[in-house]
């Protein structure tokens, strides 16, 4: 979609900016900018109580984050629905971060650390004696999970849904730019494929120039 034809953005207020930015608060504002849904649907979505659900959906519509899109008559208490505009622009100044490090420090390693707990939580279900493997490959050392049998290639090269995968390697230009553009067409081709119906999958893509210590 080219840029003419996106809708408008809004600019977001230091009020705005703290809810936006919030992790916890992400999937509630992302699924309100899909299409708009009622207190009951957000809490069933997201896991939450009824009552959670109406206090988070007041806490953005005080800020003028959310708004009511519609209101369905029904016997007893009508039915309120809310949506969260799609395009939304966070001015530096706004977010209150001294920082761009600080900034992206406070975005990431939430998401971090949840990931972390996610994959312990897959990790221990497999197995109960863990270790680590360090072993130099002829080119690279790598440190890998596994027990005393080896390493756990059934779970990080077998066909169970988890990877992680940290480590470096020595690209041209040109091949980190082809590595970049495969990995965002997978991402993209799967996309396609999503299933509402289906598991949950936490995943991170993650590519920047310099060394993994």
């Amino acid at each position: 979609m080219s840029e003419e034809a996106l809708p408008a953005a809004r600019v977001a207020d230091s009020q705005q900016a703290g809810l936006l930015l919030d992790v916890s608060l992400r999937p509630l504002i992302s699924v309100l900018m899909g299409r708009s849904r009622s207190a009951s649907e957000v809490a069933r979505e997201l896991g939450l109580s009824v009552q959670r659900a109406h206090y988070l959906l007041g806490k953005l519509m005080t800020a003028g984050i959310a708004e009511l899109d519609s209101i369905q008559p029904r016997a007893g208490r009508a039915v309120r629905r809310y949506r969260v505009g799609p395009r939304w622009f966070v001015p530096f100044e706004a977010t209150g971060a001294e920082t761009l490090h600080a900034f992206l420090a406070a975005q990431i390693m939430p998401r971090m650390e949840l990931f972390v707990k996610l994959s312990l939580r897959q990790i221990g279900d497999m197995y109960s004696h863990w270790g680590f493997w360090l072993e130099h490959s002829g080119v690279s050392s790598s440190m890998n999970l596994g027990d005393p049998a080896g390493r756990a290639r059934e779970l990080f090269e077998g066909d169970e849904p988890f990877v992680l995968n940290l480590g470096s390697m020595h690209l041209s230009p040109q091949n980190a730019s082809a590595l970049k553009r495969r990995l965002l067409a997978v991402l993209e081709e799967f996309e396609t494929l999503e299933d509402a119906g289906g598991t949950a999958y936490a995943l991170g893509l993650l590519f920047a120039e310099g060394r993994m210590e």
